[in-house]
């Protein structure tokens, strides 16, 4: 059997950081974990291509060489799977689908053309499609009832990738995450008990990389790495042991809940592991809204000094931001600005809050009639797919104000600084590596735009001068970042472009529909008045 793993593409969106991977050379952030995980649950007989079409596209060889086309996919990647399991079908393809996306709305992706929907996870299901082709079906749907072991799960096929196109690469110790926020879809896939791997497997895993010749970050794709401790705090020790064994090769990244500021002891392996940033989920300073979505986790401490403690350890924080939630103030926008700004967060991701398919927040508002798409999105540059508690026009106003001054270059400059200043230096010197063109080329580019190009410059050079002389072991790193407006000043024209549209024309239906409503008002009134 030669099967084709095709990965659709992302539209343009706050992690795609295209212009800033050019400046490296590199083609996506990351690869495709899940695709390369089923190819190494499927039979190893069977041979193995994989096109990741954020990297490049499928050629008409690929096309004719496969016997089967198996798609994964998220629900932003939902355009280009169309068209993709479209172009599979046209050449006479069987296709295979599934990922977290299918899952979640399995009646939606039926009609998009797929012979075999294998849903859930693939340690049970996949096992399951396997029999059904040695039995000669030509399609069927093959769901399971219950969570795999993921200490069963085998190494990826990390040698599928076309490694030199990602910045990172991924692994994954844990899933699912013992809180229950309203909104949020990983429960409802994985569940609310974290499942982790074994010490030994995660760095097994680790170890293929390094044969592979990765030098490079990797992140750990956990939705709440932290969300079994236990098992984390067993895993970090031997983490910290292989790093060291090998010269520290790479630098780890992952996402947490905030309450890791609760646990020092737990920073401190975590730095000794060599991580050196996290993504939190902040959603919002307004604790009446954390309230309202169940994210109680971040109503515990004040959530300023919990991003502090966490910087202050040593770990760069990334997070995120959510407007639009029920029962939601006027100025949320602003508000998430001081927050911001008073934490010195480089990176906020923001966006409209979207029901997800399944989640407590979509059955909620679907029970309350004010949910006007059920596949909902997930990208930060669409209107909300429901109703909320006040004007969606307010709404997206704010929202497009507040990215818009989050990422100005003055500001973020600022910010990126602040936070660099505030960290404290990795505990390990990185390995020295042989400089080449590509990363030379980034650093001098970099360096002519910020420092030459932009208004900015002048504090560039004297923020840049600062963090060499105080925090030696960070000017790489703190380079990188600055870099990354690269893509942050183009998004956010996306941002204010396309929401403005999507809300012009809300205004617009709106309108009419009133209008509408008005007329037939005043028909049914001038009725009662000749009868």
């Amino acid at each position: 059997m030669r099967v084709l793993l095709v990965y659709p593409q992302f539209p343009k969106s706050f992690w795609s950081f295209e212009k800033a991977l050019a400046l490296v050379e590199r083609k996506a952030l990351l690869p495709p974990l899940g695709l390369i995980t089923v190819a190494a649950i499927l039979p190893q007989t069977w041979e193995y291509k994989l096109v990741d079409r954020n990297v490049r596209s499928v050629t008409e060889e690929e096309w004719e060489w496969a016997d089967l086309v198996m798609f994964s996919a998220m629900i932003v990647q939902q355009d280009d799977l169309q068209t993709q399991i479209q172009a599979a079908k046209q050449r006479g393809k069987k296709v295979a689908l599934g990922g977290p996306y299918p899952t979640a709305v399995p009646e939606t992706v039926k009609s998009m053309g797929a012979d075999y929907l294998i849903l859930d996870e693939g340690e049970i299901t996949l096992p399951m499609f396997v029999e059904a082709l040695e039995r000669g079906e030509t399609e069927g749907v093959f769901r399971a009832d219950e969570k795999p072991d993921v200490t069963q799960t085998p190494i990826p096929r990390f040698d599928l990738l076309e490694k030199d196109a990602y910045d990172n690469m991924s692994v994954q110790f844990s899933r699912g995450c013992p809180f229950q926020c309203e909104f949020c879809d990983i429960i409802v896939l994985y569940g609310r008990k974290p499942r982790t791997k074994t010490p030994e497997q995660l760095l097994a895993e680790l170890d293929r990389l390094y044969e592979l010749g990765w030098r490079r970050s990797v992140f750990l794709v956990d939705d709440n790495f932290i969300g079994n401790k236990r098992n984390v705090k067993r895993l970090l020790p031997a983490l910290r042991d292989w790093m060291r064994d090998r010269g520290h090769p790479f630098f780890l990244n992952t996402e947490a809940s905030v309450d890791l500021a609760q646990d020092q002891e737990l920073m401190d392996m975590m730095l000794e592991a060599n991580f050196n940033a996290v993504f939190l989920g902040i959603e919002t300073p307004d604790e009446d809204s954390l309230k309202v979505t169940k994210k109680f986790q971040n109503t515990r401490d004040p959530l300023s000094e919990s991003v502090e403690k966490i910087a202050r350890s040593g770990l760069r924080v990334t997070a995120g931001f959510i407007i639009g939630f029920d029962g939601e103030k006027a100025g949320a926008g602003d508000r998430i600005i001081r927050f911001v700004e008073k934490t010195a967060i480089p990176m906020a991701m923001f966006s409209m809050l979207q029901a997800l398919p399944n989640t407590a927040l979509w059955n909620r508002l679907k029970q309350e009639g004010r949910l006007l798409d059920e596949r909902g999105n997930g990208n930060q540059t669409t209107l909300m797919n429901f109703v909320p508690t006040r004007p969606v026009e307010d709404i997206a106003r704010e929202y497009i104000q507040a990215f818009w001054e989050l990422y100005k270059p003055e500001r973020y400059l600022d910010r990126t600084y602040r936070h660099y200043m505030t960290l404290a230096q990795p505990k390990h010197k990185s390995p020295l590596r042989q400089p080449n063109w590509t990363s030379i080329r980034a650093l001098l580019l970099v360096l002519w735009r910020q420092g030459v190009l932009r208004k900015t410059r002048w504090k560039f050079w004297i923020y840049l001068f600062n963090i060499m002389r105080h925090k030696p072991r960070l000017w790489q790193h703190y380079l990188s970042i600055c870099a990354l407006y690269e893509h942050f000043g183009e998004y956010r024209e996306l941002v204010r472009e396309q929401i403005e549209a999507q809300l012009e024309e809300f205004l617009k239906l709106k309108a009419e529909s009133e209008e509408t409503t008005t007329e037939a008002e005043t028909d049914e009134q001038n009725k009662a008045l000749v009868q």
